[in-house]
């Protein structure tokens, strides 16, 4: 496991849910029904950061918060540095010829349904908290959900696992509900929900390997019995699952191959299809490890830091994709802010972390998720998601008060600025360019899952602002 890995492994799951949890006032995390200001609200947020709503009827974007845009002196030198290496990139993949037509699911990040915030999915709330971020993303005509459902929170012996495995049938019946498609994410364990454990505590370490195997096995099995997903990733970062369990099984490329293979003999798939991959820090030969195994469907890759040559190995990925003739899908994804001199903490302090919170950002996001639909053009991208689908509904804007505001606090106060917005159906632009992609790529691929028909005739964010 590299040290920078480590780093990226834990903002990805651990930052991410320990906000969930401290975003929900009852029941759990991303609370999106009724998330009330917080008591000191005021003296971290200017008033300027209150949505200002966009009014423009007959508008699929109708109301879109307001927010200032402006880049801090402080993040200009970042903001060109990662806006230089995704034009750098979207020139590259403007070189390449695109696969045949196919189509594309856009989705995101199932949040209030991550299996890591543990007991507080089987409150009343919990699944209210589903429903309302599933009517918000149905809105924004979003076409599937990623949720993870970690081992061993399915398992007969984990505590509650009947409680469990209902919230989540539940949860799958309100996303097909709403003609959306599932991939459900079971490639490591939980990193927190499970009794004792907490990230650097070795809470597995009575768990023989040959045991893991064989329960994680039954528990994919179970999820494709009782959830029927469209896909299931059961294997991507390959550092993340070795540093939890420190199986020395694991710990190179052709120890990975036969675990995937271990896992997937004697597999009832169904019509689910498997995913298995790496991240794209992880090294690639571990994918080559898997690439080959009949019995994967198509290659998984996660993507959050893209600089240095981590969007390089995207071009790689594609073309192995190509050559194995297996589709790419990217179930987590989003714009880290951060540059290389950082060093292997970058997402790990918490004051970098909040850089992802502010509102300057937003040009650079949508171009982030602008430059990843073109990769999805370009190679056989079936599925794509976006993690923090939060920030489709609210930023902060980023000033002197709002600068040195503790990370959770901050994360906490952005929580619930999305739930007013959820509530009052507005949305951020990022949300509403991630709308319009969806409809630009939908009506030039007619055979992608379409929502549409449900929404009005769409006008740009620029368009709306004109209004």
């Amino acid at each position: 496991m590299s040290s920078r890995r480590a780093a990226v492994s834990t903002v990805v799951t651990v930052l991410i849910i320990v906000a969930c949890l401290a975003f929900g006032t009852v029941g759990g995390a991303y609370i999106l029904s009724s998330w009330p200001a917080s008591n000191n609200s005021n003296s971290i947020l200017p008033s300027s950061l209150s949505s200002t709503a966009i009014s423009t009827p007959g508008m699929a974007c109708a109301n879109v918060a307001s927010y200032d845009e402006s880049i801090p002196s402080t993040y200009q030198s970042m903001y060109a540095t990662l806006d230089q290496v995704l034009n750098d990139y979207s020139q590259t993949l403007d070189s390449k010829a695109p696969v045949a037509t196919h189509p594309v699911i856009y989705a995101t990040e199932l949040l209030p349904a991550d299996s890591n915030i543990g007991p507080k999915l089987l409150s009343p709330q919990a699944l209210r908290s589903v429903v309302n971020f599933l009517d918000g993303i149905q809105n924004l005509g979003i076409q599937g959900v990623t949720i993870d459902i970690s081992y061993p929170i399915l398992t007969p012996t984990f505590p509650n696992y009947d409680q469990y495995l209902s919230f989540y049938e539940n949860v799958v019946e309100q996303v097909r509900q709403r003609g959306m498609k599932i991939d459900i994410e079971s490639e490591t364990p939980l990193l927190v929900g499970y009794p004792g454990l907490s990230v650097g505590v070795d809470s597995y370490a009575n768990l023989s390997y040959s045991t893991y195997v064989t329960e994680d096995r039954a528990m994919i099995q179970t999820i494709i019995n009782d959830l029927h997903p469209d896909y299931l990733n059961i294997g991507t970062e390959t550092d993340t699952l070795q540093m939890l369990l420190h199986y020395p099984e694991i710990s190179t490329p052709q120890g990975w191959g036969s675990y995937i293979s271990s896992i997937l003999t004697g597999l009832n798939k169904g019509t689910t299809k498997i995913n298995v991959g790496i991240g794209s820090w992880d090294p690639i030969s571990y994918l080559y490890a898997t690439v080959n195994n009949s019995l994967v469907d198509a290659i998984d890759v996660h993507v959050y830091p893209v600089y240095g040559n981590y969007l390089t190995v995207l071009t790689q990925i594609g073309e192995l994709s190509r050559q194995y003739n297996k589709p790419i899908v990217i179930d987590e994804m989003w714009l880290h802010k951060s540059v290389m001199n950082e060093g292997a903490g970058f997402v790990t302090d918490a004051k970098i972390s909040a850089r992802n919170l502010y509102a300057f950002w937003i040009p650079l996001d949508e171009k982030f998720l602008e430059v990843m639909s073109k990769y999805a053009q370009v190679y056989d991208v079936a599925f794509i998601s976006p993690f923090e689908g939060t920030f489709f509904f609210a930023y902060l804007n980023y000033s002197s008060s709002t600068a040195n505001v503790p990370y959770y606090e901050a994360r906490q106060v952005a929580g619930q600025a999305a739930g007013r917005n959820l509530a009052n159906d507005v949305v951020s632009p990022l949300g509403c360019y991630y709308q319009d992609l969806i409809r630009e790529q939908t009506a030039l691929n007619p055979s992608t899952l379409s929502l549409y028909t449900l929404l009005p005739t769409y006008a740009s964010r620029d368009d709306a602002k004109a209004a």
